[in-house]
């Protein structure tokens, strides 16, 4: 009988580690990919360039599938923390691993794209270390699958509704805002705070900078400009456009104003991308752009900001601050200095104080619900219990 008892016990807690594992790794994948729905989009197009597949891509389906797969993955999550839907989640996410697994031991062997991007840039993989983790989560599910039952339920089975109604909520919105504006919290190397050029120095531990690919040259001349760009004295505008043939022209205006401002202020203006000559042409017909353009790699450029264009502001080589294209300032803020601008420099939280604030407005409001729910059935139970005697 007390054998017996262990063993039950054995199982709950292997079920259930096992639930905890899946869960927060789904979560937290899903949410890092909420959090910088762009930089999945890129390395999903780099999937579809490595294996021949681009020109099957229109132009907004790699963003949707980025979209949809954050929403997905942290979703999944969520409902099997919570043990919504037990049976049919375990079988899901077994099905899931199956098909993962191989796929992830091919492309060990391949490498066809160097890091998978399952954690975007907060955790970086190789490919090698993507399949073990998926080893490890493949025996998970499969635990899973034959103890679903074993799960213990956080939430009712009547209100679990409530849960995924929200979880989904919280999600696409988050979504959505990170999409129109920049990742709420930035785990790149050109982060708000970050001095680029100490970025690109090797240390004495011959320690790999977290900055290597970053080359800024002149297009006419072909002179590396690198050094003189990121570490310049005073204020610097970098206007960064990727590809200008797909840059947002509605925000023309809005630099045209950054031109006089700069020029009233002698403040320096570049612009940086990896379009060619033709095209740089064209953008300065069409927008009447007077501003320099310099020549970047596109890879450094879609890591510096996520939008085209974006802005960054440099002051003494340090980022006090960057914006997305729905977010560049114009003329009403442009008002004085920019040393006298208070909403010019704006303080980068730590990684932890921003996760804990983005986590506190998602947990805060399903732990309140949580506790009713346990409430409402221990009330239940009671009057059941009343009831019989």
């Amino acid at each position: 009988m007390r054998t017996n008892r262990v063993h039950k016990t054995l199982l709950w807690v292997l079920v259930n580690v096992s639930r905890a594992i899946l869960s927060l790794t789904l979560m937290f994948s899903g949410l890092v990919k909420m959090i910088d729905p762009r930089g999945t989009e890129y390395k999903i197009k780099d999937y579809a360039v490595a294996f021949g597949m681009d020109d099957m891509f229109v132009l907004y389906m790699p963003l949707g599938l980025s979209i949809l797969l954050a929403l997905f993955e942290f979703n999944i999550g969520v409902s099997l923390l919570f043990g919504n839907n037990r049976r049919w989640v375990s079988r899901f996410i077994l099905a899931l691993f199956l098909v993962f697994t191989p796929f992830t031991l091919y492309l060990a062997f391949t490498n066809p794209v160097h890091d998978c991007g399952c954690f975007g840039d907060a955790v970086v993989l190789t490919n090698w270390q993507t399949f073990y983790k998926n080893l490890l989560l493949l025996l998970c599910a499969l635990v899973l699958f034959f103890g679903y039952r074993r799960q213990t339920r956080l939430i009712s089975e009547h209100n679990q509704w409530l849960v995924s109604l929200y979880t989904w909520v919280f999600s696409f919105v988050l979504t959505l805002y990170c999409t129109y504006t920049l990742p709420v919290i930035d785990f790149r190397p050109y982060h708000i705070g970050a001095n680029i050029s100490q970025k690109m120095q090797w240390d004495e531990s011959d320690k790999i900078p977290p900055i290597t690919d970053l080359v800024i040259t002149d297009p006419s001349t072909g002179e590396d400009l690198t050094d003189s760009i990121v570490a310049s004295p005073g204020w610097t505008f970098l206007i960064v456009a990727p590809r200008l043939e797909l840059a947002d022209d509605g925000v023309m205006d809005k630099l045209t104003e950054l031109t006089d401002y700069c020029l009233e202020h002698d403040y320096t203006l570049v612009a940086l991308t990896a379009s060619n000559d033709s095209l740089i042409n064209y953008w300065c017909d069409i927008t009447g752009a007077e501003y320099p353009f310099l020549v970047v790699d596109e890879i450094p450029l879609k890591t510096m900001v996520r939008s085209n264009p974006g802005l960054l502001l440099l002051h003494d080589g340090v980022v006090v601050n960057k914006w997305a294209s729905s977010q560049i300032p114009g003329a009403p803020e442009f008002v004085a200095p920019l040393h006298q601008l208070p909403w010019v420099v704006r303080e980068q939280s730590t990684y932890g104080q921003r996760a804990l604030l983005l986590f506190s407005w998602y947990l805060i409001p399903l732990l309140i619900c949580t506790v009713l729910d346990r409430l409402w059935v221990g009330i239940k139970l009671y009057r059941e219990r009343k009831n019989r005697m």
